[in-house]
């Protein structure tokens, strides 16, 4: 979404009162402690001597720990079952480097499926527990059990306000209580849509300037309950990757890439120059695409050279959607997909229309079952669905803010457009939370979008047999 978009009303938006934009300065790679967080709503900052850890991706038999450093030290992390945590069956030493900003990934591996875990991370100087929580690995329920139940939490569009480098007036950034919140509803994965924190000139423009913005979000304190209530993974849109709606022309893509995989554990094996891939999650399975690595600019003349994920990404796509067998396939990107409003759609696919539609056909023509799309970026709810003849409709749920600004007002002809389903316009900061349930031969599944203090504010139901209608199964 863009940032004019917020506040252009020649655009159709609302503009809102004094809005705050994005953070500015430079800081070194390696800050010597944690920074000072001086904030109206939410004052205490980390400790000097404490780490921010993050649980990344938990797959059967282990789980990625991230650990950021206030300061340069050696850890060691120890491994324990939960209902016998004196006994440690195994440790981990990390250095936590500031030659990478005194972050470290650990992969607790070889562990037992469907199983809670405690970790404790000490100081190898002097045995201090610097953090500790626990963890559970995904169940071996394949020719075994039914799949178990997923709860998957989701969302886009986190603005931390930052008063050192904000504009004057009142904040952009609020609502801080959804991340407890989503902490609270204990979901098997947390998944974020883009735009999990906002660059601006100063931080885009080096790579000690991302990285500054990155340590300052990452331990913002309403973020540090969350971080560690569930695993992580995150893909990103344009304010993690540049400037505003930027594309694969940014001179600084390689400074964004570096980072987001310093930050965010990637628990597949993405290309050398981008980050999509594909998790499973129970019985779900969640591609993760890149919709800025291999991004055209949306002004480039309408020909088939004019593409939002790229040959070789699309091609990974349609191969990863034939080859799954999971009931529900979701498709996860940070723009929009399918909005077709004309005015509303500055960062959707379908301003690449060759390669959009030549997708849709393909996945028409295919008869692929079990898929809908999940997107963020457009700063407020909507659900839209599209219906095909003889197979069951596509549909493309959109959930955002998190934290940050709200649209209050767009195009009438995107309100009155038949794509959208009535009443999912949702104009306040929100978050969805998928669950799929039931028998392996009848999941459902079920999408509520959620405002910051929990409460549902409309719901999808279906079912895998709904997705298979006139599919190849």
């Amino acid at each position: 979404m863009s940032r004019e978009d917020l506040e252009d009303p020649s655009r159709g938006l609302e503009k809102p009162a004094r809005r705050r934009a994005l953070f500015t300065a430079l800081a070194g790679v390696a800050a010597p402690a944690m920074p000072a967080i001086a904030l109206a709503a939410d004052k205490k900052a980390a400790p000097s001597d404490e780490l921010v850890v993050m649980h990344g991706f938990a797959d059967h038999t282990g789980i990625l720990l991230w650990m950021q450093g206030a300061r340069a030290h050696r850890v060691r992390v120890e491994i324990a079952k939960a209902d016998a945590p004196a006994a440690v069956l195994r440790t981990i030493d990390a250095e936590l480097d500031p030659r990478t900003d005194c972050t470290a990934t650990v992969a607790m591996a070889g562990l037992d499926p469907g199983t809670a875990y405690q970790y404790r991370v000490r100081r190898l100087d002097n045995k201090a527990v610097l953090a500790k929580g626990t963890f559970k690995t995904q169940a071996l329920w394949q020719w075994r059990t039914d799949p178990p139940t997923v709860r998957i939490a989701t969302g886009s569009c986190a603005y931390h306000n930052e008063p050192r480098f904000d504009r004057p007036g009142n904040p952009y950034g609020g609502g801080y209580e959804i991340f407890d919140t989503i902490a609270e509803t204990a979901p098997d994965l947390m998944l974020w849509l883009g735009d999990n924190l906002y660059l601006n000139e100063a931080d885009y423009t080096s790579r000690e300037g991302i990285n500054r913005r990155y340590r300052f979000c990452r331990a913002y304190p309403s973020m540090r309950k969350l971080l560690t209530a569930c695993p992580q993974v995150a893909i990103w849109d344009d304010h993690d990757f540049g400037p505003d709606d930027s594309d694969a022309s940014h001179a600084g893509a390689g400074w964004a890439l570096e980072m987001f995989k310093r930050y965010w554990p990637i628990p597949y094996a993405p290309p050398v120059d981008a980050i999509y891939g594909a998790i499973l999650q129970g019985d779900v399975d969640i591609f993760m695409l890149d919709d800025r690595a291999y991004r055209y600019p949306r002004e480039w003349p309408e020909d088939a050279a004019k593409v939002m994920y790229g040959a070789k990404q699309v091609q990974w796509l349609k191969a990863a959607l034939t080859y799954s067998k999971a009931p529900f396939k979701i498709v996860a990107g940070g723009s929009q997909f399918l909005n077709r409003v004309s005015g509303s759609q500055r960062e959707s696919w379908a301003r690449y229309p060759a390669e959009q539609g030549e997708f849709l056909r393909w996945l028409e023509e295919r008869k692929i079952p079990g898929v809908f799309f999940l997107s963020g970026d457009r700063h407020f709810a909507q659900m839209l669905r599209f219906e095909r003849p003889n197979l069951y409709p596509l549909v493309e749920i959109t959930t955002s803010p998190l934290t940050s600004g709200i649209v209050s007002r767009v195009l009438d002809s995107e309100k009155a457009s038949t794509d959208i389903v009535p009443g999912t316009m949702l104009f306040e900061r929100n978050f969805a939370m998928i669950t799929v349930s039931g028998p392996r031969a009848k999941r459902e599944l079920v999408v509520e979008i959620r405002n910051t203090k929990g409460e549902r504010k409309w719901e999808w139901k279906t079912t895998a047999a709904e997705l298979a209608a006139g599919a190849r199964t």
